[in-house]
């Protein structure tokens, strides 16, 4: 989205609150978030009770946009920033808001994006401290997890595509394991160690920070099979190198913002981020 058409749509609360319910409401009608129905009845403040179920929400209920406090006109300004690739903190600045106010939206937002991938229920149920569901108020685990299992991705390209599949059973020492005993090559970018081919994967892929200090292993082998791709492997180099600190638990959440934005990377991808941020959270406990 050029600067000119941003600029209209923040023009003011209402215009900006008006962008994002285009998302939420298709031809503008309105349902109940819990049971679906459509009989309602207005009350005051723009809320709505379910005459089936009595459950009373607003425009926002139940979506990833209704998590962090911010105001429509900031949330779209938030968008903006996170296209670019601003960091947190300068967002903070820029939308005078505190640092874990923007962390907790940015999040959300990341969030949303995981939500939207293909492999989405596998992340959420695998990563401790990454479940959310949506009944009642929805709730965001925020808090900083340094323990649990580190995950693996595998990396696969199809045409103009990737995908970083989640690999349940494996962790961060089943890739020293592999590189040990089965010779599996494997280098360092950043905080991201990866490997060369295995299996269908074109390298794996893990946060690496404990993984060289535990076991004292050097990851700089030689020749991997993705370093001479063009595509993926190209488009993320500079992304890793800029990742300060990972997480088990913010490791997958790095991943699939790295996966849509190689996806869409020929896409204006501000409409798209304002739909996922308005979607309903899925409950991926059912």
């Amino acid at each position: 989205m050029d600067f000119q058409t941003f600029e209209k749509f923040i023009k003011n609360e209402n215009s900006a609150k008006k962008y994002l319910l285009q998302f939420c409401w298709k031809n503008h009608q309105r349902f109940c978030p819990k049971c679906r129905s459509r009989k309602l009845y207005a009350l005051q403040g723009g809320r709505r009770r379910c005459s089936r179920c009595s459950y009373t929400f607003h425009d926002f209920s139940q979506r990833f946009l209704n998590n962090g406090n911010l105001s429509p006109r900031q949330w779209l300004r938030l968008i903006k920033l996170f296209e670019l690739e601003v960091p947190t903190g300068r967002m903070a600045e820029q939308l005078g808001i505190t640092y874990n106010t923007a962390y907790k939206a940015v999040t959300t937002l990341r969030m949303a994006i995981l939500a939207h991938s293909l492999d989405a229920a596998l992340i959420i149920r695998s990563i401790e401290g990454l479940g959310f569901s949506r009944s009642g108020k929805f709730h965001l685990d925020m808090s900083p997890k340094g323990g649990g299992r580190m995950p693996v991705f595998g990396i696969v390209e199809r045409g103009s595509h990737v995908f970083a599949d989640l690999i349940p059973e494996l962790d961060g020492d089943s890739i020293v394991h592999f590189k040990m005993n089965f010779h599996l090559k494997t280098a360092s970018l950043g905080k991201i160690i990866y490997t060369d081919r295995f299996k269908q994967y074109a390298a794996l892929l893990t946060g690496g920070s404990q993984l060289s200090s535990i076991y004292n292993i050097r990851h700089a082998d030689k020749g991997l099979f993705i370093d001479s791709s063009k595509g993926f492997w190209s488009f993320s180099k500079d992304w890793f190198r800029r990742l300060k600190g990972i997480s088990p638990r913010n490791f997958p959440l790095y991943i699939k913002e790295l996966e849509f934005r190689y996806n869409h990377r020929n896409d204006d991808i501000f409409p798209i981020l304002a739909e996922y941020l308005c979607a309903m959270v899925p409950d991926f406990e059912e």
